[in-house]
This record gives C-alpha cells, structure tokens and sequence, in this order.
C-alpha cells in the first residue's frame, strides 16, 4: 500500500521532482566546492569588558614612521561675546514713508537715536538709490502697503537675529521715550516668548500699532513748564496706541511662517496681520504687563491725559509736526530730571537722618579722615574696583602713602610746584571771601585719567579768637588730548638684545641663566642677537662666558651671541650698592655695544637677570621707530620667594610668583643705533653730565617716548631659597637688596623673621 501511494506522488509530482533535480546540479556546478578560508584563532580571548560582552577592541597599527592624523583645525570667534552667544539688548524699526524721511522720520532720529542701542528705518523706496548719509534706513521696492510689516521683519531676522534680544516695532506717527523703552528692556527676561504692547481695544489677542487714519490735531508749548497743549482734537477713526515688543525667540518663529502670514494678511491695519501672524507662529498673546514690568502708551487726546501719563509712557500717538517730537522729548526729560533731582533730595534726607544711629567716634568715618566727598555724609563705594579712585594726602612738603613703596616721601619737581601753586590760590580764595587768615592743615589730590586732576584742602581760618575748619575743592583739568601720529612698523626688523653681566658676585650665574633663556627664546623667534656686555669682569669669569657662548652656538646655529668688553670707570662702582651698580652698567654696556653695531640697528637694552618671550620683542618693534619714538618698558619685578618654614603670611600660605610689582625706575629701552648716538652727541655738545643714563639722554631729545608696564618683561627673583642653617645670612642679604623697595607690611614681617632667626642661631 505505502510503495503504490510513493509511486502515485511521484507520477502527479514529477514535474517538480525533475526541476528540483535539475535546480540543485546547476548550483553544484557554479558554485565550486572548495574555497580559500581565513585561518581563525581558536584560542579563547577574554575580553577587557566582561565575559558576557562580545564586543572585542580592535587594536590599530600603522607603520613605523607614519605621523598623526591631522588634527581638526577649530576656527574661534574673533571677540568672546560672539561664541558665548552675547546679544546686545534691543533693535528698533520704524515703519515710514519716503515723504517722511526729512520731517517725521528725522525728528524721530533726532530724539531717539543717541539714547537706543540701534534703529532703523523701513520705507517703500521708489528706487534702491538713497540719498548718502542715511545708513539706518532700509528701502524695499514692493509697492504694497500691506506686506511692508512683514518686510521688515523678514529682514530685522535675516540679518539681526545673532545680534539682538528685543525688536521694536512702531510707526513714524509715533514719539519713541527711549529711556523708558530700555528701562522697560531691562526688566525682562531674554529667555521667554514676548509679545507685547498695547492691547487692542478690538481684539485682546493684538497689540496695537498705529492706525492708517488719525486725529488732526495742533500741540502747543506753555513758556513755563514746557506742557503740552491741545488746541483742536479733530478724530476720523479709532486712534491706535502704537508699538509693539517681540523677543528673540517669537522673531525666530515668525520668520518660520512668513509665508503664511502673507497669505493671510488681508485686514487693512498692520497691528492685526501681525498679531494673527504671531498668535500662529508661537501661539503667543499680546500682553501690557509682564514680569513685573508694564507697558504703557500715551494717546494725545486731552491735556490731562497728556500730563498724568505721558513721561511713563512707552510712546506717544499720533504726532505728525515735526517740531512736536522735540517739545515731547523736552517735557519728557524735564519731568525726568526734576524725578532724579526728587530721588537725591530723598536719599540725602535718609542718610541724615540715619546720623543719630551711628556709633560714637565713628560718624561720618571716612578715609582721608577729615575728607568727605559730600560734607555731611560718607563717600560713596565704587560701582566696580576699577572705579576706585586713590587720595594721595600732602602737607606742604611731603606726601604721605604716596605708592605702594614708600610710606612718606618729599615733594619735589613738578608735583611740589604744582602743590604750591595749588595751595596758594586756595589760601587767597579763603582770604577773600571768609575775610580770615589761613593756613593749610592738610590736603590730598586725586588723578581722575578721564577729568582732572582733584585737589582737597582743609584750611584752617584764624577770626575773633576764634579758629575755623573749612574744606576747598580745586580742579586742575586736563589739557585737550592729542593724537600723535605714527607710521606703521612692521614685526620683521631683528632685534639686538643688549645685556650687561655686571654684577660682579653673580656675574656667571646671570649671564649663563641669560644665555639660557635666549636658547629658548630661538624656538619662538629666531630673528633677534645676543650681546653681552662685561663690565669690570676678571679673567676667569670671561673664560667661564666664552665657553658658554662657544657651547651655545655649537648646539644652535641660529644663535647669534657676540661678547664685548668694559672696565668700569674710576670711582664710579666703589662704595654702590647693588640696584646703583646696575644702572651703572646699563648704561656702560649700551655705550660700548652700540658703536659696533650699524645705524639702523634696533637695540633693546635689558638687564641680566630678565625673562622676556615674543610678545615683548614684538611690542619693542613696533614700538620703536628711527627718527621718531624710542620705548622704555617696565617690567614685573617679582618678590623674593622663602623656603623656610616660618615665612608664611598671616593666613598660613606662601608667597605665589605673581607677588611682586611694576619698576619704578626701569633699566629696560630699545631704541635705534642712530638715535642713541645723535641724542648722546646732542648731549654732550650742550655739556651735560658724562654719567648720565641712556633714559636721561633719549629724554632730552627731541624724540617721543613711550612707557607702558610690559607683563612680558619679568625681571627675575632676589635669590634662591635660603637653607635652614643660612637663613640668617640671606634674609639679612634680602634685606641690604631690597628691604627699603618692600612695602611696610613685608619689612614689618622681615624684620621679625629676622630677629627670630638671630635668636634660634644664637642658641643653637
């Protein structure tokens, strides 16, 4: 039975038995039996992320020689507000006409544009041909009257949209109150959707911005307070509030659906497309309020209306004459002014009546005592530490705290003449109008860069038995600034580093340490030459020098060293301490590098011990040029730094490497080989002093110098870390160097330091 069913399949299914068959022996025939495998690894491999992970890290090899991919080349923002995304706060367009642009417009621009960070102006231009001198105004050639809000808003986002947080919009027929505008600004938050405005008395989901008819009306000026008043109120239509507020961000999304709100624009008032538009794109409401701050708009309808609402108000409509922007603007900063001086009046009544409330001995405590910048009250602190402003206090021959180096010092030069002259004609100015004798008791000035320069006397006045205290103010103010001019100086001439190795107890230290950092300065800038100066050195000091240099050029082929020779001169280095010994070999080192060396030569003179990097040699070349301007920098000094563990400050910690301060007297200049040379000829032709400094002589050229504190240029510290079993012997040594340069603080805790470390040794 089973063998007969089998046969009947096979007999009703052999035809696609047979393509079966004939399927299978076409594919053995194609594809071939044996292929090439790849050889796998058997052996387990375990993996670094667990056992349970299949993934497997791929190890990449390339040859050996083969260098990094190259890196990706990060383009950054040329200013730091640009990548951090920094918007200025508003923008503001007026939609105009052409007809409008030398009266309504104009009067606008007049009165707005000096007090709003930006504005434009959007007319229908007849052709794309201004007039020159009107940059703030944009023309569009389509004639349609409609369309021209959506104009302008197509383009604030095209071009401002990465610029601002706030745009404006409002109408020509419109005075703009810039101040209260910002003030407005100010007050919200850049970082939600705005819309806002006056709300429409049609449709509460609109701000209003101006109506195509209005009022016919004549704004008179009273003589006496500048108000407003109305002579004839003649109303065709609905007289719209106009302007409107949108932020960043609804900006954005009505751009996204410009092409809706065109084709949805068919009501003949501006403030409804716009509105329908917005309420579409970012599903935004007009609003008067928000985040605390209102918006409020003034309608010329009734003078007091007028009165009440109008120095508050964000804009007032309609104003068609051209003259009535600059009364409004008048009235407006009248009411304002008389607000602030209102404001000043209250505070300077709360202040005193706060007087009681002080504590005993210190009522109205300020510092110069006895100097108050309002009598009565104290001085005010500054909005920021840039702001602070030092008084220097002043007898009639000495300043007292004059620098952060000296704690008294005399008068002398220019500033005791100009003391004096000060002096007197405050004295004589006391004498005549309080009819007293009188006599300084004491004074300090104050230098304001932007202003003047401020003086503050207490004079004394001796009238029937009687001695009086009264406080002058004088005002040197400042002459009108100049603008030298100079040519353009190129970054490419090569530098000639002069240095003198002078100082005898470390001559070889310093020199070598120099010749150290002009190796590494090869790397960064290799068009600049080393000259050392020995000044007064001995046999074996030069030999150690040779050998360094001989080594240097051997390691550096770049490096373009050349060592001269100079013996000092008789009785002029005997019995000097060590900052005079300096400024003495400064100027012999200058005077026997600079023959060797051709005219047009730029010389930079600094001393031994100083690091400098590119930057500084850069500003020394374009800072320097021949004929005309010469350069004196000066440089950070750094503080003498102390291993031992009792120098600590009152806080517990060390001094850092940026304790120090700018030089008084720098010993650096560069200046060019010819000017050096024609202003010490001029010099001595006059007969001036043969010792005098290379500064000295520049100064009394007819060059023009410049002086600037240079961070670049850092003159090196005192000395090394003192040991424990020396530290007598080198604080003594840091004090000889520097204990007179130190501020009192530092000498206070030196001198200290210093009797402490006498007392340990003496007892060991």
């Amino acid at each position: 039975m089973l063998s007969r069913y089998v046969v009947s399949q096979v007999k009703h299914n052999s035809f696609f038995l047979v393509g079966l068959a004939l399927g299978l022996w076409v594919s053995l025939v194609l594809v071939p039996l044996e292929e090439e495998s790849e050889c796998v690894r058997t052996e387990p491999v375990e993996s670094a992320v667990g056992a349970g992970d299949e993934w497997e890290p791929q190890r990449e090899q390339r040859p050996l020689g083969a260098g990094a991919p190259p890196a990706r080349v990060l383009q950054r923002p040329r200013y730091y507000s640009t990548e951090l995304g920094m918007r200025a706060p508003l923008l503001a367009g007026v939609l105009s006409s052409e007809e409008a642009l030398d009266t309504r417009a104009a009067a606008i621009n007049e009165t707005a544009a000096g007090l709003l960070p930006a504005l434009r102006f959007f007319i229908t231009a007849s052709s794309l041909q201004l007039k020159p001198g009107r940059a703030n105004v944009v023309g569009f050639t389509d004639t349609r009257e409609m369309l021209k809000p959506f104009h302008a808003l197509k383009y604030l986002a095209d071009n401002y949209l990465e610029d601002y947080n706030f745009f404006f919009l409002v109408t020509d027929t419109s005075y703009i109150n810039a101040r209260q505008l910002n003030e407005l600004v100010s007050k919200l938050s850049v970082s939600q959707d705005v819309y806002m405005g006056a709300v429409a008395e049609d449709d509460t989901h609109y701000c209003t911005l101006g109506s195509a008819y209005f009022g016919l009306y004549s704004l008179g000026c009273s003589p006496d307070n500048l108000g407003i008043v109305h002579h004839k109120v003649t109303v065709k239509d609905h007289v719209w509030r106009g302007g409107i507020l949108l932020s960043n961000s609804v900006l954005r999304a009505v751009h996204g659906e410009l092409d809706w709100c065109v084709r949805n624009s068919y009501s003949p008032h501006h403030h409804e497309n716009i509105g329908r538009c917005v309420l579409h794109a970012s599903h935004t409401p007009c609003a008067a309020a928000l985040h605390a701050a209102n918006y409020s708009a003034a309608i010329l309808a009734t003078a007091d209306a007028v009165s009440d609402s109008l120095p508050d108000a964000v804009t007032v409509h309609p104003v068609t004459d051209p003259g009535h922007f600059h009364r409004l603007h008048a009235l407006v900063s009248r009411v304002r002014l008389q607000r602030a001086h209102d404001r000043v009046g209250d505070e300077r009544t709360l202040a005193a009546a706060s007087f009681r409330r002080h504590p005993r001995g210190f009522r109205n405590a300020t510092w110069p005592p006895a100097l108050r910048a309002d009598a009565g009250l104290a001085s005010p602190p500054p909005p920021t530490r840039f702001d602070h402003l030092r008084w220097t206090r002043f007898n009639a021959t000495h300043a007292f705290m004059p620098d952060d180096e000296r704690a008294v010092a005399a008068l002398g030069g220019a500033t005791l003449e100009a003391v004096r002259l000060v002096v007197r004609e405050g004295l004589a100015w006391a004498r005549r109008h309080w009819d007293a004798d009188a006599e300084l008791d004491e004074g300090a000035w104050c230098w304001d860069p932007p202003h003047a320069l401020r003086y503050r006397l207490i004079v004394r006045l001796a009238a029937q038995d009687r001695r009086a205290v009264r406080q002058l103010e004088a005002v040197r103010p400042l002459g009108a600034a100049r603008l030298a001019p100079a040519r353009y100086v190129t970054e490419t001439a090569r530098v000639t580093i002069v240095a003198p190795a002078a100082a005898p107890p470390k001559l070889a230290a310093e020199a070598v340490g120099l010749l150290r950092r002009y190796e590494a300065s090869l790397d960064r800038d290799s068009n600049t030459a080393l000259a050392l100066v020995a000044v007064g050195a001995s046999a074996d000091d030069l030999a150690a020098l040779r050998e360094a240099i001989r080594t240097l050029v051997e390691r550096r082929r770049d490096a373009r060293v050349q060592l001269f020779e100079s013996p000092p001169p008789d009785g002029e280095s005997a019995g000097v301490g060590e900052p005079e010994w300096r400024e003495v070999a400064a100027r012999l080192a200058l005077e026997a590098a600079a023959p060797r060396f051709p005219r047009d030569a730029l010389l930079l003179l600094i001393p031994s011990d100083a690091e400098f990097s590119e930057d500084f040699l850069n500003r020394a070349r374009m800072n320097t040029i021949a004929g005309e301007q010469w350069y004196m920098p000066s440089g950070f000094a750094r503080f003498a730094h102390y291993a031992h563990p009792r120098w600590r400050e009152a806080d517990g910690t060390r001094p850092t490497v940026n304790t120090g301060r700018f030089e008084r007297a720098p010993l650096s200049l560069a200046v060019s080989r010819g000017d050096f040379s024609d202003a010490r000829e001029a010099w001595m032709a006059h007969g001036g002093d043969p010792s005098a400094g290379p500064a000295q002589l520049l100064a009394a050229s007819s060059l023009r110098c410049i002086r600037a504190p240079e961070p670049a240029l850092v003159r090196a510290a005192a000395g090394p870390p003192c040991a424990l079993a020396d530290s007598a012997t080198c604080l003594r040594r840091e004090r000889s160097r520097g204990l007179g340069r130190l501020h009192l603080g530092a000498r206070h805790t030196l001198a200290k330091l210093l009797l402490s470390e006498q007392a340990l040794l003496s007892a060991d």
